[in-house]
């Protein structure tokens, strides 16, 4: 069992593009392992996810990994493996791997200037999304219900402190007695 593309995926240009990403991040998700996943287009979101059976819809003009991780969690919850709810499949999206971050979650809160953030500030961007999606399930592990809450409240918290530690210029070096 693998992916069966639409007719209309097939017929479009981008499928090519569209499956291999596709399968690039079904490989994080061994959960569905033998299940047979439909693959289709939808230009109405980024993506969207079937209820009734294994399938996703990509938007192939908005296509990130991101965005299939999230349609892929909503398989699994689907099939009552996670719990449910849009800003859950964000947070079990950003966990399953830091590879998969490569946009903003669309449903949980994050800081505006962590969006649009450039250069080497912008390189900490989805090891502090994972890293930080990953405490708040094993905050959920331990009992903690309010932990997309929690999430949300650290990312601020600790976004503000990257920034100034990024923004905060280094300290003159402090010329010794043998340097020349």
């Amino acid at each position: 069992m693998g992916l069966v593309p639409t007719s209309a995926l097939l017929r479009n240009s981008a499928c090519p593009r569209v499956l291999q990403t596709v399968r690039q991040v079904r490989t994080f998700f061994p959960e569905l392992d033998g299940i047979g996943i439909k693959v289709g287009l939808t230009r109405r979101a980024a993506g969207l996810a079937g209820r009734e059976e294994p399938a996703i819809w990509i938007n192939p003009y908005r296509l990130t990994r991101h965005t299939i991780a999230h349609e892929l969690v909503h398989l699994l919850q689907f099939r009552k493996l996670l719990p449910l709810g849009e800003r859950s499949a964000d947070l079990y999206a950003l966990a399953r791997h830091r590879v998969l971050v490569d946009d903003s979650p669309w449903y949980l809160k994050v800081p505006r200037s962590m969006t649009t953030a450039t250069g080497p500030l912008s390189a900490k961007v989805p090891g502090l999304l994972h890293d930080l999606a990953c405490e708040a399930l094993r905050r959920r592990e331990a009992g903690l219900r309010t932990y997309l809450q929690w999430f949300e409240f650290e990312l601020d918290r600790r976004w503000r402190l990257v920034r100034t530690l990024s923004i905060r210029p280094a300290a003159p070096k402090q010329g010794g007695l043998f340097d020349a």
